[in-house]
């Protein structure tokens, strides 16, 4: 059986960058490790966990995966505006190879700036797979 955490983050990420209204937002920039010489907006697919799920007849994990959103823009409307799509795009099952998505939800979000320099805005959405594999 293949990892469902690489399932999962391989699924996101096809389906962030398939987004067109999320790839408008950021231009494409959908990073698993951001680039030193970065540009302002992007989005980062974070961290995840993993919990069995399985019972006596079946296999399964429940994941929980963060999606990081960066913005410059002053106030928090750009990196609002940009989770949106990001909920819009990850907010139901999701199709991925060598596993059934029976649930996919978002679960929650926050954002914040960034203490450092006042000026960057950080959003955390997660949202939750459960998955079965096929």
């Amino acid at each position: 059986m293949s990892d469902p955490a690489l399932a999962v983050q391989k699924a996101v990420y096809e389906q962030l960058t398939a987004s067109a209204s999320l790839v408008a937002l950021i231009s494409g920039r959908v990073y698993d490790s951001v680039p030193e010489q970065k540009s302002f907006p992007y989005v980062v697919i974070g961290e995840d966990q993993v919990n069995d799920d399985g019972d006596g007849c079946s296999d399964g994990s429940e994941i929980f995966v963060d999606v990081h959103v960066w913005s410059r823009r002053p106030g928090k409307v750009e990196a609002k505006s940009i989770g949106g799509a990001v909920r819009a795009a990850l907010g139901g099952p999701i199709p991925m190879e060598g596993f059934a998505t029976i649930v996919g939800q978002f679960y929650r979000s926050h954002y914040l700036t960034d203490p450092g320099d006042g000026l960057t805005a950080h959003g955390v959405l997660t949202f939750r797979y459960l998955v079965e594999p096929l």
